[in-house]
Order: C-alpha cells, then structure tokens, then sequence
C-alpha cells in the first residue's frame, strides 16, 4: 500500500497541501500508483472536503481518504443520512424560536440568542443560509459564560460537546459522538495557564478501551494498527516525524520536506525528530540542491538518502482574452514570515518616483499581522493604490493579468507562486532567500533576485521591469511536469530495491 500521512486537508490550502496533492495525482496518473492519505485532525464535515477535491480535479477518483477520528467511531462519524432518495441528504433543521425562551436573531439569520426573562442561557450559531445549527454554547446564569459547547455536522447531528471550567473558562473536556450518538473518544484537560492536555480515553462497543496521555502517542497507535510491513509512507507533516518513525512495522518511510530547516542559528525544533533519526528514514525528498548540500554539511546522513525533486507545474493554457492590468501582485498567506511589510515600503518607494501601477495582495492567514498591514498602508496612505483581497480560487488568473509577481519572505520551501507566475509569463522579483527562488529564476531572464531584506533593491527592480519589461518569461525545465514524471520514477525504482 501506498500512504500519504498528513495533519490536515484544509478546504482552502496553501502550498504544502497543494504540493503533496500535485504529487499524488501525478503518480496516479503517469506511474499508475494510488495513494491513500490519512489525517490526524478533527473535522467532521471531511466529506465536504474530499468532494470538493475530487469536483476541481485536485485528485481523481483512484484517490482514499481517511481521518484517525473516522477510524476511531467505527467509521462512523463521516457516515451522510439519506432519504429513500440516495441522492438526497437528511438535514436536521432546528427552528430560530425556543419554546419558553425570548430570542434575538441577527439581520442574516446565522445567529440567535436566548433569554430566560433577562438571563442570557443560550447562543446558536447556525451554517450560512440554513437552518442547521452548527453549534450551541449553553451560558452560565452565575458566571455569564459558557460553560457547554454542543457542535454539529453539516447534517445537523450532534458530533462533539465541549465543557468549561466556570470560574476561568478554561477547555477541561472534549467528547466526540458517532453519527448515531455513541461517545467514542473523550479527551481531558488541565485547568492551568497552557490547557495542557492530560489523556485521551477511547471507547469500543460503548466501553473504555485505549487511554493515551498525548495525541502523538494516539497517531503512534493509529500508525501501527494501519500499517503492514513494505507499505511505503509519505510523510509531508513534521508534526507525525516521530509517531510514524516510533511505529514497530517495517515500513518504507519517505520524508518530505516543504519549508527550510534551518531557523536563524541552528536546526528548527520542528526538524530535529527527523534528522535524528535517519536509520529509520527509507529517503528524505527536498525540493533544492542547496537545500539537500545544507543537510548533508550539519547531518550523519548519507547523500544517497536525499532526493533532490522539485514542486512542478504542468502547462497553462493561457486566456489571450483576460486584460492585461497596471499591477504588482503578491499571493500567499499573511504571516510574518512573508514580510509583506518589505513590499509595501518599497512600493511606497516606488510611487514617490511617479508611477502609477497598483499593488494586488491575495491572501488570508494571521489576523493581527494582517491588521497590521491594512495599519501600515493607512500610515503611508496608499489606500488607493493598494488593494487587499482574500485568498484567490484562481491564481493562474491573476498572476498572467499581473506586470510582475513579488516575494519578500524570510524562507521558503519553494515558492509554489514563482513557478505559477513564470509559468503564465509574470516575471518574478523576489529576495534570493533559502530555498527555491534561485533554482527557479533565471536572473534577467525570468524575473530578478534581490538580497535578502534589501528594501532599496526590491524598489529599484519593481521600477526596472516597468521601464523595461522582460522579453521572454519562460519556465525552468527542472520543475515542469515531464521532468516531475522522471524523478518519481526513479524515487519508486530506488524504493523497490530497498
């Protein structure tokens, strides 16, 4: 069997899901290999993800899921109800009023709340447009806080109470239910500064059966129930480096890794499991040489362990049609690490020479970092200049409607962007960071490298590809899609012999 272990699928994902989504549905297609891929996250409307994938081709239908909480009901918490109609699911609606009880219920209808006389008891939060609750949270009438959370699938079945200490309102237990009500997991917490969790208590057959005292050593147990000596894991979360190394079958574990290493002085914490642990590491997949040359100066890892194989892109079919606009663009998640602080100072930069191109920013991420931002655009008033998008179903689009696409971060596993834009001729300017940008940008010919952190730089090459666009904007042939093909060929002819 072939696994895909990862800690989440999110619905709307950046570039590690992306990537390791790219490359299941490549050797699926080109090597005819299928991949099942297994989450340690909690979400209960999972079905609503896998649809979506498989209705935008991000996977085809050779493609398995399954989630450790799924497997842990029996499967069944992602069981749909449905009518004698099997198309038709079964909702369970639940209506705004309460009998005994006075309500408020907000102009779009997604919110009530309820009164016992003055004492607010109950708040609902329904799903967008529907009246099915997605969750409840019962109030203390001494405290005047929630003491109970009652969350609810798509579905409208209760699927997870969560409970409240009174006084500090701390999390001090979760339990998770089956589609037709049975607990099967409950998990316990302490009431202190960190909410530290103190075990997890499974149930089979409506009695106690596992306890675990952390949710690794639970993934670890997942892990050694599922898989079977010879199955080759790809592990694309660090989050599951030890779990899945610390499990006892003699599996073939390939590590792949989407972001640096390194932090600012040594190796990221987040890394240290798995470089550690080489012996138990079939190969580790980077996406640079540079990447592969910096583990092999600081690691006991032999060369032969490391795969040098890079994200890839497949042709675009570009849309003559779509408008050429005036703009820089940057997408990408609003974090810290992506400086996007660097842009706005050297577009500022930029427009006190008297030019008129706009900025584009697309993304989503950090709520206070992206306050800040919309602070610091106000500050420097370019609010006209700027705008300011959330994340975009359609980045192809928007970077071949760009003049040039712009990277400021402190690190990269890649640049997924880089390659998009290229690929479509929007030429890139980014800072030479580690890794990606440089394997993937031809300097002068596809878009410019810029020190690290050098704002001045970045301004004076935003102004020279307005003054003097790049002819020819064309993709490395180390990332298109024929090369991607070569390289997981010989990663699995390198499996089968080990």
């Amino acid at each position: 069997m072939i696994y895909t272990i990862t800690s989440t699928l999110p619905l709307q994902h950046g570039g590690r899901t992306k990537a390791l989504l790219n490359r299941i549905k490549l050797i699926d297609q080109a090597l005819n290999i299928n991949t099942t891929i297994l989450t340690t996250n909690y979400n209960a409307n999972y079905n609503d993800i896998y649809k979506s994938y498989l209705e935008d081709e991000k996977i085809t239908t050779n493609t398995y899921f399954e989630n450790i909480y799924d497997w842990l009901a029996d499967y069944k918490l992602l069981i749909e109800p449905t009518t004698d109609n099997p198309n038709q699911l079964t909702y369970h609606e639940t209506p705004y009023e309460l009998s005994g009880f006075t309500s408020e219920i907000s102009k779009d209808k997604s919110i009530v709340r309820y009164y016992d006389n003055e004492t607010y008891v109950l708040y609902r939060r329904y799903y967008d447009n529907t009246k099915v609750v997605k969750f409840e949270d019962y109030m203390s009438p001494i405290s005047k806080k929630k003491v109970q959370r009652w969350q609810y699938n798509k579905n409208g079945i209760l699927h997870k109470k969560v409970y409240y200490a009174p006084k500090s309102s701390q999390k001090i237990l979760e339990e998770f239910f089956d589609v037709y009500g049975a607990i099967y997991c409950m998990k316990f917490f302490e009431d202190n500064a960190d909410n530290d969790l103190s075990f997890i208590q499974t149930y089979k057959d409506k009695q106690p059966h596992k306890t675990f005292t952390s949710e690794k050593q639970l993934f670890r147990y997942y892990f050694d129930s599922k898989f079977k000596d010879g199955d080759i894991i790809f592990n694309d979360a660090r989050l599951l480096d030890a779990p899945l190394l610390k499990q006892t079958k003699r599996t073939k574990n390939i590590l792949v890794f989407h972001s640096s290493h390194l932090g600012k002085h040594n190796i990221k914490s987040s890394y240290k499991y798995a470089l550690k642990n080489a012996d138990k590491v079939t190969q580790y997949i980077v996406l640079t040489h540079q990447q592969k040359a910096d583990i092999l100066t600081n690691n006991v890892i032999t060369e032969n362990k490391i795969s040098v194989i890079p994200h890839f892109i497949k042709p675009v079919n570009i849309d003559t049609q779509l408008p050429q606009q005036n703009r820089f663009i940057f997408i990408g998640r609003l974090v810290p690490e992506k400086q996007i602080e660097h842009i706005i100072h050297a577009y500022k930069k930029f427009v006190a020479k008297g030019y008129s191109t706009t900025l584009s920013i697309f993304g989503s991420g950090d709520a206070n970092y992206s306050s800040y931002i919309k602070t610091l655009i106000d500050d420097l008033e370019l609010q006209q200049k700027i705008t300011i998008n959330e994340y975009t179903n359609n980045p192809i689009q928007e970077l071949q409607q760009s003049k040039a696409s712009l990277l400021t971060s402190q690190y990269e596993g890649f640049g997924l962007t880089i390659m998009e834009s290229i690929e479509v001729g929007c030429p890139v300017i980014s800072y030479d960071i580690r890794y990606g940008p440089s394997e993937i940008i031809t300097h002068g010919e596809n878009g410019y490298l810029v020190e690290a952190n050098n704002i001045t730089e970045l301004t004076e090459y935003m102004t020279k590809i307005i003054d003097s666009p790049l002819k020819s904007v064309e993709t490395t042939s180390t990332v298109k899609y024929d090369t991607a093909i070569n390289n997981y060929k010989q990663l699995f002819s390198l499996l089968n012999d080990a």
